[in-house]
C-alpha cells in the first residue's frame, strides 16, 4: 500500500509539472515537449524556443548553415561509408560541444546519443546562473541534422527533485518522425 501511495504520489507530481505541456516540431521531423507554450524567436543565423517554469528554464536553439555550402556537402557524402559519415558527425558535434564548455569555462559529463538517423551528444554540468549568482545544473542535447545544428537545453532555476523530474522530462520527450 505504501509503495502504491509513493508511485501514485510521483506519478501526480509529473502530470503536474507538464499539465500543459506543448509538443512542437521545432525542426522539420524533430520533436520535443515543453511545459507551456514556448516563446518564438527567429534571426538570419538561428531561430530559437524558449520556456520557463518556477524551477526550469528551457530552450531549443536551431543554428541554421552549421555546414557550409551543404549542397556540395550533400553530392560528397554519397560516396562516403556509414563509418566516414559517423566520424564526420563526432568532429562537427564534439568541436560544438568543446566550443560551448569551452566558452562557458566547464568541464562537463559529454555521452554520445542518436535520436533516429541523427547523432547528438548529451551534455551535463554546473554553471553560474545570471539572474540570481546560484551555481546550477545545466543539461544539454546536440543534434546534428541536416546542415543545421540543434542545441536543447534545460537549465535548472532551483536545486530540488521536482527540477529534475522536468529536466528528464523534457530532454527525454525529444523525438524525431520515426520514433515519435
Amino acid at each position: 500500500m505504501k509503495r502504491t501511495l509513493i508511485l501514485l504520489s510521483v506519478l501526480l507530481l509529473v502530470t503536474s509539472t507538464f499539465g500543459q505541456a506543448t509538443r512542437k516540431e521545432v525542426e522539420n521531423g524533430i520533436f520535443v515537449t515543453f511545459p507551456n507554450v514556448p516563446e518564438y524567436k527567429v534571426t538570419t543565423e538561428a531561430s530559437a524556443y524558449s520556456s520557463k517554469t518556477e524551477n526550469c528554464f528551457y530552450m531549443v536553439l536551431i543554428q541554421r548553415n552549421a555546414i557550409p555550402n551543404y549542397p556540395e556537402f550533400v553530392k560528397a557524402e554519397k560516396t562516403w561509408t556509414e563509418t566516414q559519415k559517423k566520424q564526420f558527425r563526432d568532429k562537427l558535434l564534439d568541436s560544438t560541444v568543446k566550443g560551448h564548455l569551452d566558452y562557458i569555462g566547464v568541464t562537463g559529463k559529454v555521452t554520445e546519443i542518436k535520436k533516429g538517423n541523427f547523432y547528438g551528444r548529451k551534455v551535463e554540468y554546473s554553471a553560474v546562473n545570471p539572474a540570481n549568482g546560484e551555481n546550477g545544473k545545466r543539461c544539454l542535447v546536440f543534434l546534428s541534422v541536416r546542415d543545421k545544428m540543434l542545441n536543447f537545453s534545460c537549465m535548472l532555476l532551483k536545486d530540488n527533485s521536482k527540477s529534475l523530474l522536468e529536466e528528464e522530462k523534457f530532454i527525454n520527450s525529444i523525438s524525431t518522425f520515426e520514433n515519435k
